[in-house]
């Protein structure tokens, strides 16, 4: 479980990211903060360990890692929800129950 979901993106987030932090936050019953570079990087440095950071800049994920948090990339995620809409799609087409 996660207590606070932080995002620090320099690009824009599309509907399926939007529709993915929303599922996180109801299912960890967390807060979402949306927070710049600077602000992200003093923050990180003294939250809690159970938060999940997502960011588009690689060297921000590698501080939080290195902090010891959770972390994930809006990329990364796309590519999960794309496998598990493919999946849901091929059960859909072999006979299996449809959702």
């Amino acid at each position: 479980m996660y207590s606070e979901i932080i995002i620090c993106l320099k690009d824009n987030a599309d509907e399926i990211f939007e529709k993915q932090v929303k599922m996180l936050k109801e299912r960890n019953h967390s807060q979402v903060l949306h927070m710049g570079p600077k602000e992200a990087a003093d923050y990180i440095k003294i939250c809690s360990s159970d938060i999940l950071f997502i960011s588009d800049d690689e060297d921000m994920l590698s501080k939080a890692k290195e902090i010891g948090l959770a972390t994930n990339n809006p990329a990364t995620m796309r590519e999960s929800y794309m496998k598990a809409m493919e999946m849901l799609k091929t059960i859909g087409m072999n006979g299996g129950q449809k959702w």
